[in-house]
């Protein structure tokens, strides 16, 4: 999933940014968000969560979910 986060990410700078978590260094945060699975995308705007998913997905359905969660309409 890297290469995929890589282009959606690198394809919509001025949309949103993307954040990676070591889920082995960082337990804490991953309890705190309660993730369990990887990966898991949690989409956060103005500091409030608005989306959640989880596994790999093509490039255009991790896109979709994205701008979904942050109704860039």
């Amino acid at each position: 999933m890297v290469p995929v986060v890589a282009e959606v990410t690198r394809e919509n700078p001025n949309t949103f940014a993307v954040a990676k978590l070591d889920v082995i260094e960082s337990r804490q945060t991953t309890q705190k968000y309660g993730i369990r699975g990887t990966p898991t995308y949690i989409v956060f705007q103005d500091g409030e969560i608005v989306g959640r998913f989880i596994g790999a997905m093509p490039k255009a359905q991790l896109l979709r979910n994205i701008l979904s969660a942050i109704d860039t309409e």
